[in-house]
């Protein structure tokens, strides 16, 4: 096994990719839950021995390094210079802002499990609601086939989507899960998950609903 060494005064971001990895899908293992744990945190991480052991959740210095390194070989983490504390975002105002990063079309909502919207960016309030209500099922019918997608078709955790002729994506639902929390992602056009926008809403989204989840694992 190779040796793994830490950089000294790097702060552990997580990427979008990684924060894609941390709430699409129920993988319960321990790539999950580190990065469950780093978006749970009120600010990025110094790599110093204190942090090390925090996030290791009873792990193996030596395990832990290189799952370190795995994350950071796949994309799903990197090292900053600085030092970035988690957004503290509204749900009126910054949360619309950061949904309409995300959808090509400007229009993105975001739903509970059980359908009721919490935030709205470019969907007009009359189906709003319809909407919400549409997430929540696809979200129900995608628990209730989870054995299908991925044991028997081995289809990788991601979203359902209503498409045109030429199979293009006009209307996507991502299922979100941030601790014991599920929510929906509803976005029109084509998505994007690469951006920073992403990371923040993932990051707000676990300090408010899932944090204490992780805390008590």
């Amino acid at each position: 096994m190779p040796d793994y060494t830490l950089n000294s005064g790097v702060y552990v971001n997580v990427t979008p990719s990684g924060a894609y990895r941390a709430v699409v899908g129920n993988q319960d293992d321990a790539v999950r839950a580190l990065l469950g744990r780093l978006l749970s945190m009120p600010e990025t991480p110094s790599l110093d021995q204190a942090t090390l052991a925090e996030l290791a959740g009873g792990s193996s210095e030596a395990d832990f390094v290189e799952l370190l390194y795995r994350l950071q070989e796949l994309g799903w983490l990197a090292g900053s210079k600085d030092r970035r504390e988690a957004p503290d975002l509204n749900m009126e105002q910054d949360v619309p802002r950061l949904l309409a990063e995300l959808s090509g079309a400007g229009k993105a909502l975001l739903a509970d499990a059980q359908g009721f919207y919490l935030a709205n960016v470019g969907f007009a309030h009359e189906v709003v609601e319809e909407l919400a209500a549409l997430a929540a099922s696809i979200a129900s019918l995608q628990a209730r086939n989870s054995g299908l997608l991925d044991r028997n078709l081995r289809l990788p955790p991601g979203g359902w989507a209503a498409v045109d002729a030429a199979g293009n994506g006009q209307l996507g639902f991502w299922p979100l899960i941030v601790g014991s929390q599920k929510f929906v992602l509803s976005i029109a056009g084509t998505p994007a998950f690469d951006r920073p926008a992403f990371v923040d809403l993932v990051w707000w989204l676990s300090r408010r609903y899932a944090a204490l989840d992780f805390v008590s694992t």
